[in-house]
């Protein structure tokens, strides 16, 4: 037999066309949600690179457009100020000045070459040690003159570099000034012309080196000393203080302090596109790791794993408004809140803070407050959603909290400043408040709406869609109680017993109480068909072959999903009208065949199935199937033991026959199963041992 929920939920269970290799249920419970939010992501960076190059951004070492200022208090390196200190502290440094040792040997080598010139050959005939040439009006001048009187000028320059290195001896830093100063005093000191003079002048300063030099090596390293003693200039800068002035150029330190104050850059967002794919990677194993509900979502294709992608792609397109419009914090109520109505309560709270904290990383305008505001606001937000949202009732009680939440998330914020350091409580208290509550009021309003005008496309089952359709005045179940008081009566029961196990469980109580009030509504066809609808009448399986019987039991899943199509129930609760009977037989009908003599096969007398495929539905297995046992054996139950015995022979069938075995449960939560339900069932038939009271007359005394 065909399975009409198996054709309806193609999202569910894959997409046609996919490659045989490639397994569908991964396809459709990753890869696509991996895709969507690949998409957002790819759709926020693109916004944001577009509204910077729109010339809301800077452009680093180009004229700014606008004039930046400083919206939080920060210290930042000055690095052009103190590169120009230490060029200053380079400078002071002249010259490192060191004594010319050797000059002396130096100077009577080169007198020597150039007494042992050729006075036939002009050109002198170095060694080697000086490849400088002596001048050739020099050379010439010397050859002009007599032997002896050149020997004469010889022996006076020798004298006078004796005495000239006796004064370098004695540690007088002479400048170059000096230097010649001395030069000329020996020189007048000597009978001689003036032109000889000039000779010998000319010739010591061929062959004199200065008394001191300059040490380049030296003069680097005291340069390099000086340029590290001076310290790096921190600078403070509070609220309001201009970064950068429109027209001035941004320097690579102010383009710094623009980032960290969460500026836009006029760049393409290469980084923001590499956040993206890395954390549409570890997205999956991030929520693993804290919670266990996403790992059996995507096992089975739960429609949990699209609120997950619907929620933290709420939360990156409400972080990246945020950011742009300059509100701090801003958005994190539409994510918490969209999280909480469509999941169990700890997916929801770690779904809450993945979606934005992400998105913390993904925008690419967020300065070191506004992100530490933001953390510190997801905190919040998902914590007070845990408690504050445990319940809804309706619509109206949930706008009654979001708006109290609201005002406890305004007052967090301010709270956050004033710790930073940050003005706080001032004239623009209100301002911001109001800036804040409108933004986030507003991104709540539109993420709730839309998620209710999509739900049903995405297979998203929220607590409103919840609440609306367990309401006694929904058309089917008003249908039901009118046609099938009876079975009506059934489901309401199982709906309180399912939906208290639930809660123990940590499961998604909601979702199990409006699938527990329709899982039956297939009997309205044949209410009389069920015994529960046969009050004070008789039986009508007495008239009908069991063969017939059988398929009139068996027949009320196929119809309960054609009433759920025609009603345009959601996926989610079809698939408990679908599985709640799992592949198990009508054993009754089936055996009484047997004894009638009919030659039939035990398939016929089976549900289609399928067996349960989440752990709701096989919670709703359970609980029918507990209460329908305890209900007829009421009679022989007087103590709690007696309830005991019948929920462990129910469990113990379910698991032999194996209809638990895609439903995911651990041993441990079978255990809890069986203890949540004894109490629920001690509580619903009120088990005790009453004592026969007798006639005095029949006491003995």
């Amino acid at each position: 037999m065909n399975n009409p929920i198996r054709k309806a939920d193609k999202f569910r269970h894959g997409l046609s066309g996919i490659p045989g290799w490639f397994p569908r249920e991964l396809y459709a419970s990753y890869v696509v949600p991996a895709l969507l939010l690949l998409c957002v992501g790819a759709f926020v960076v693109v916004m944001d690179w577009f509204y910077a190059s729109g010339g809301h951004g800077f452009t680093e070492n180009k004229p700014s457009l606008h004039t930046y200022r400083a919206l939080s208090p920060m210290t930042y390196l000055d690095v052009a100020v103190t590169d120009k200190l230490r060029d200053r502290a380079g400078d002071s440094v002249r010259g490192v000045i060191v004594r010319n040792l050797g000059a002396a040997e130096r100077m009577k080598l080169r007198l020597d070459e150039f007494r042992s010139m050729d006075t036939e050959d002009v050109k002198p005939q170095t060694t080697g040690i000086f490849p400088e040439k002596f001048p050739d009006e020099l050379v010439d001048a010397f050859r002009a003159i007599s032997g002896d009187q050149r020997e004469r000028l010889f022996s006076s320059a020798a004298q006078i570099g004796e005495v000239y290195f006796e004064t370098l001896t004695s540690g007088d830093v002479g400048t170059e000034w000096r230097d010649r100063t001395i030069l000329w005093t020996e020189l007048n000191k000597l009978e001689m012309s003036p032109v000889e003079r000039n000779l010998v002048y000319q010739l010591l300063e061929e062959t004199v080196e200065p008394r001191y030099k300059t040490d380049p090596r030296l003069t680097a390293f005291v340069r390099d000393t000086e340029k590290k003693d001076i310290p790096v200039i921190e600078r403070r800068m509070e609220v309001g203080d201009v970064i950068v002035g429109q027209g001035e150029t941004v320097t690579p330190s102010i383009a710094r302090s623009l980032r960290e104050q969460g500026y836009p850059e006029d760049k393409f967002p290469l980084a923001q596109c590499i956040t993206v794919c890395i954390m549409i990677l570890t997205l999956p194993l991030l929520m693993d790791i804290v919670t266990q509900e996403t790992r059996r979502a995507r096992r089975f294709g739960d429609s949990t794993w699209s609120c997950v992608v619907f929620a933290v792609a709420t939360g990156w397109i409400c972080v990246a408004v945020a950011a742009r419009l300059g509100i701090d914090g801003g958005g994190v109520l539409g994510t918490v809140i969209v999280s909480f109505l469509c999941m169990p309560r700890r997916l929801a709270f770690h779904t809450a803070l993945v979606g934005t904290i992400s998105g913390v990383f993904l925008t690419d305008g967020l300065p070191l407050f506004g992100a530490l505001s933001f953390l510190t606001l997801s905190f919040a937000a998902a914590t007070t959603a845990f408690y504050a949202l445990k319940r809804i009732d309706s619509l109206k009680s949930l706008s009654a909290k979001v708006f109290f939440m609201g005002i406890f998330l305004a007052v967090v914020k301010e709270a956050v400043r004033a710790l930073l350091g940050l003005p706080a409580l001032d004239e623009e208290t209100w301002l911001r408040a109001g800036r804040f509550l409108l933004f986030d009021f507003t991104a709540a309003f539109l993420a709730v709406s839309f998620l209710l005008t999509i739900e049903g496309a995405i297979g998203v089952f929220s607590v409103l869609k919840a609440r609306e359709l367990s309401h006694p005045s929904s058309p089917l179940l008003r249908k039901l109680q009118t046609e099938a008081p009876g079975t009506y009566y059934h489901s309401q029961m199982i709906g309180s017993l399912a939906e208290a196990v639930a809660n123990e469980l940590g499961m998604d109580e909601n979702l199990i109480r409006v699938g527990a009030y329709y899982h039956d509504i297939g009997k309205i066809r044949r209410p009389r068909h069920f015994v529960e609808n046969q009050v004070g009448g008789e039986n009508i399986h007495d008239t009908l072959s069991p063969t017939l019987s059988a398929v009139a039991i068996i027949s009320h899943v196929r119809e309960g999903v054609e009433l759920a199509n025609e009603f345009g129930l959601p996926n989610k609760v079809k698939q408990f009208i679908a599985e709640h009977h799992g592949t198990t037989c009508v054993s009754y009908f089936y055996k009484k065949a047997l004894a009638q003599g009919e030659n039939v096969e035990r398939e016929q007398f089976c549900y289609p199935g399928p067996r349960p495929q989440s752990r709701e539905t096989a919670l709703l297995m359970l609980m029918d199937s507990l209460e329908a046992a305890v209900r007829s054996e009421s009679k022989n139950i007087s103590k709690v033991t007696d309830i005991q015995e019948i929920i462990e022979r129910v469990v113990a069938i379910k698991t032999s026959e194996r209809q638990l075995d895609d439903a995911d449960f651990t041993f441990r939560e079978l255990e809890l199963i069986k203890a949540a339900s004894l109490r629920t069932l001690r509580s619903m038939y009120h088990t005790r041992t009453v004592k026969e009271i007798k006639d005095k007359k029949d006491q003995k005394i």
